[in-house]
């Protein structure tokens, strides 16, 4: 299964004040491109509170937001380095909290392609060289282009 990585959903040193605007920034242009129905940033936040999914690696947190397949048009994934860290619940202990700088929102529709992205998100974020140089990017082109290589 092809995911669609577009550069309008690639974002460098993204400010948000929160997970509610962080989605919203990160869905929009999948929205604009017609991979995901236009309450996909709702239905990722409700899915967050009830199934958390920050994720603490050694020396930042990764966030992997998503929601419902039948949300979904095509596959396609949001990426975004945060300017400032965001708080997220951690996944699988709900009651500890890891402030989150680098976010990957997937819109996925088939299960197995879930899970084999998942792989490669983690893959990514244990890479430590490859997460340097996305912190590093300085513009969401430059960003974008590192996401294809990892990602695809």
């Amino acid at each position: 299964m092809d995911v669609s990585i577009e550069p309008e959903a690639i974002h460098a040193n993204l400010i948000a004040t929160g997970q509610e605007e962080l989605f919203s920034e990160m869905a929009q242009p999948l929205v604009l491109a017609g991979k995901v129905h236009d309450d996909f940033a709702r239905r990722v936040m409700d899915r967050e509170k009830a199934f958390p999914t920050g994720l603490p690696f050694e020396s930042f947190g990764v966030a992997i937001p998503h929601t419902d397949p039948e949300h979904v048009i095509e596959p396609a994934v949001a990426v975004a380095t945060l300017a400032e860290p965001v708080e997220f619940r951690v996944m699988g202990e709900p009651n500890q909290t890891v402030s989150v700088t680098l976010a990957f929102m997937l819109a996925l529709n088939d299960g197995h392609a879930h899970l084999e992205f998942l792989q490669k998100v983690i893959k990514l974020a244990q890479n430590a060289g490859g997460v340097e140089r996305m912190f590093s990017a300085r513009d969401d082109r430059s960003l974008f282009d590192l996401v294809k290589r990892f990602l695809t």
